[in-house]
């Protein structure tokens, strides 16, 4: 699909297929590629509306990207990439969990990560996930910066790494489940739900109402384990909207 010709004049930092940032005034988009895997662009809009937006895409798919995602958006959010030429692509379960009780213990010793690298954080992300799904060194800091205060918490491996993570960050009263990965080969022993409670309890202590995840709809087993520990799926989804070149 063609754009047609933008009359916005903008300036941008960096170079595809590294992360990039566009302004023009006020507005400001963020770019960078999918992960390490998938060439497809993810691009943040900041600041701005559908033009800028549109020439922002445009002066992507010129550099090269093949396709452009947007970030998980609910529908009152749509309208610029609409108008930009972006297409409904996928549909994300968006979940809640009310933090007016304090959740569960988990059943493992949960702490904080302040001695695990990133590289081996994204270790245990690579195995727990498909490659679309999967972070890199840029998805895991955006993941990371997302909200203004975050903690990283993990379970220890028999060696004193880390079997798992969960990322949690913090707005006024709202917390996100940003992410949550267990390494492949400590499955099944329940550690992805003490990650859960963990996170839970700390958005709690931090002054949070409740939190919000979103996961993929065809994730049976995580939205189960999260029903299960009182997250409900909210009538409205979060979508992915995508333009291809």
């Amino acid at each position: 699909m063609a754009l047609t010709e933008s009359p916005f004049k903008i300036m941008h930092r960096g170079e595809w297929p590294g992360p990039m940032t566009f302004r023009r005034g006020w507005a400001r988009a963020d770019a960078r590629p999918w992960n390490d895997s998938e060439v497809t662009a993810s691009l943040r809009l900041l600041r701005g509306g559908g033009g800028f937006l549109q020439a922002c895409t445009d002066r992507l798919t010129d550099m090269g990207a093949p396709s452009v995602l947007s970030p998980p958006l609910p529908s009152s959010a749509h309208s610029p990439w609409i108008e930009a030429g972006y297409e409904p692509y996928l549909d994300l379960a968006l979940m809640r969990l009310e933090l007016s009780e304090q959740p569960k213990c988990p059943n493992h010793l949960v702490v904080d990560a302040i001695d695990i690298p990133m590289s081996c954080l994204l270790a245990i992300d690579a195995a727990a996930f498909t490659v679309f799904w999967r972070f890199d060194e840029n998805g895991m800091s955006e993941a990371l910066q997302a909200t203004g205060d975050s903690d990283t918490l993990i379970i220890r491996d028999a060696a004193g790494g880390a079997a798992g993570f969960a990322i949690v960050g913090y707005g006024s009263a709202v917390a996100y489940l940003q992410r949550v990965a267990v390494e492949p080969k400590w499955q099944g022993q329940g550690m992805g739900r003490s990650l859960v409670r963990a996170a839970a309890r700390r958005a709690r202590k931090n002054g949070a109402k409740i939190m919000l995840l979103n996961t993929q709809f065809d994730n049976a087993p995580a939205i189960k384990l999260y029903e299960d520990e009182g997250f409900s799926v909210l009538p409205e989804p979060l979508s992915l909207l995508r333009f291809d070149a």
